[in-house]
């Protein structure tokens, strides 16, 4: 049942909505009178946690600070299963998307109440997607054979036609957008015109566009007929990404790093390097917030640092497990691994050549991504001691002692990830497909 705000607290922030958007206005007549006519339009990602990883690089870190005061706003069930992170836009409002049966499939929930800004009916594979969303709040999402481009009120800008099931997309600069799709094919699309920045690349020759599922169902093992299971990783400054790809024919899967920039006038699309990590690689690739490493989880269960440079082997370190083959990873070095479900909470710190361990929590069975901040605090989900029910649990990154600890009421199987607004709200979503929506309690009152 959802936990809705009082109206008097609407009625403030309608006030504060007012004059914000008021000053706005005053501020850019005053920047126009100063500037040569032309303003930048170009679509950029949303602040908040636009995009899987709430960064270009999956890190899941967030600068923003979660208030004091967090308590439950609201609750909401989707209708199915909940396979990929939420994300929240600058305006607060909550993208979800859900493998269900009947009705909407794609949520787009308003931060106040959890009430529907819209919703849609799509296509196989949108339930892999975490929805993409530029400083307008127009989404960007994927299904089989088809990326579209959304505007706030939910009503399509465009398509574009893809080969297979596209993956959750990035911005790889403004007005481009990055879409990878599960048989190989790498788009660069400009977000206004629908057009192709640089000529399409197909990974492998096997990409059969009569058959958008094929290899579909590999994805979630990471095995062979997936070509690309996981979103890609971008440097936006250095114009490369890297990706978990499986070669056609090959034995195991590599981690393999593209550039996109401009070759004799033209943007191309070309390999920059591939690396072979001994057993495969597994999950979605990370990258360091400098951009000179990335992050890659091997089948045999470690964790493998590689020069973003040339793909070299910096270190790797073992975990005993891949488990959901997803981590977090901080500026300064902190890397939470996902491990498997029940697994203890575990820190990690990138010493350069190697690998540490900061602490373990054994006691904490966590179930869910997690998220890590600005304030040196770490937030996961994790399962009530004895109980099957979860919570939301804030754990400091010095020395991991827990914080606060939230209950997600009526709450069972595992979350999603942790997605961290730009103000410090916090979402969250079960694979049951309820999400959980916290603000300040100052604000709901």
């Amino acid at each position: 049942m959802a936990l809705a705000r009082p109206q008097v607290s609407r009625r403030r922030r309608s006030a504060l909505t007012r004059l914000l958007v008021a000053l706005t206005a005053v501020c850019s007549m005053a920047l126009a009178a100063c500037s040569d006519g032309h303003i930048d339009v170009r679509s950029v990602p949303s602040v908040g946690w636009p995009s899987y990883g709430g960064v270009p690089g999956n890190a899941n870190f967030a600068y923003a600070d979660v208030p004091e005061d967090l308590t439950l706003s609201w609750t909401r069930p989707t209708g199915g299963p909940v396979t990929a992170p939420v994300t929240i836009s600058g305006k607060g409002n909550v993208g979800v998307t859900s493998n269900a049966a009947q009705g909407c499939n794609v949520l787009v929930l308003d931060s106040r109440s959890g009430r529907k800004n819209f919703c849609k009916d799509m296509r196989a594979g949108v339930e892999i997607n975490a929805m993409l969303v530029d400083q307008y709040d127009q989404p960007y999402l994927g299904e089989e054979t088809t990326f579209l481009a959304f505007n706030a009120g939910g009503a399509i800008r465009w398509r574009a036609g893809v080969i297979g099931v596209p993956l959750s997309a990035k911005f790889a600069a403004p007005n481009e957008v990055l879409v990878a799709t599960t048989q190989g094919q790498i788009l660069l699309i400009d977000t206004q015109r629908n057009e192709l920045l640089a000529p399409e690349v197909r990974l492998r020759d096997d990409a059969d566009p009569a058959q958008p599922l094929r290899g579909f169902g590999d994805c979630v093992s990471n095995g062979p007929q997936c070509a690309i299971p996981a979103p890609a990783a971008v440097d936006t400054e250095r114009e490369r990404f890297f990706l978990n790809f499986f070669p056609q024919g090959a034995a195991t899967s590599q981690i393999r790093a593209m550039k996109y920039g401009a070759v004799a006038g033209n943007r191309e699309v070309r390999t920059a390097w591939q690396a072979d990590v001994p057993s495969g690689v597994i999950g979605t690739p990370t990258l360091s917030a400098d951009g000179a490493t990335v992050y890659a989880f091997s089948r045999d269960g470690k964790i493998v640092a590689l020069n973003a440079e040339d793909g070299s082997t910096r270190w790797t370190y073992d975990i005993g497990g891949h488990g959901f083959a997803t981590m977090t990873v901080s500026p300064d070095g902190l890397i939470i691994p996902t491990g498997s479900l029940g697994a203890p909470l575990t820190l990690l710190r990138d010493r350069g050549d190697g690998a540490e361990q900061v602490w373990q929590r054994t006691d904490l069975a966590t179930v869910s991504l997690s998220a890590l901040t600005q304030q040196q605090t770490a937030w996961t989900v994790a399962r009530d001691p004895g109980r099957d029910s979860l919570s939301l649990v804030e754990v400091s990154t010095t020395d991991g002692a827990t914080k606060r600890t939230l209950p997600l009421p009526n709450s069972r199987g595992f979350a999603t990830g942790v997605s961290v607004s730009y103000s410090g709200q916090i979402a969250t979503a079960t694979n049951l497909g309820e999400v959980y929506f916290f603000d300040s309690k100052a604000d709901l009152e």
